[in-house]
């Protein structure tokens, strides 16, 4: 996701983790401060059932049921520039 058309691109060799969690709710309340604030990003969401692990994957090795740990892992990146000012925003912002 690029949110703003103006501002620098982001791309693998410029950009910094800004959040990797497996919360949702902190994924979007994130995702809107930056939004707010016009801080292009770019996320990426995982799923951790489907990650080859050996013989298959973990899903099929382990199953559903009784997991304990959340299957999505959410990650959000930043420019490196705006890095610092997206943290302080959050930390203000969300009181993480």
């Amino acid at each position: 996701c690029d949110f703003a058309e103006e501002g620098p691109m982001i791309h693998f060799f410029n950009r910094e983790t800004l959040y990797c969690g497996g919360s949702m709710k902190t994924f979007v309340q994130i995702r809107n401060i930056l939004e707010n604030h016009h801080i292009p990003y770019r996320y990426t969401v995982r799923n951790r059932m489907t990650q080859w692990a050996g013989r298959g994957t973990m899903r099929g090795r382990m199953g559903s049921a009784g997991q304990m740990n959340p299957q999505e892992e959410y990650e959000i990146f930043v420019h490196k520039k705006d890095r610092e000012k997206a943290a302080y925003l959050v930390k203000r912002e969300a009181g993480d």
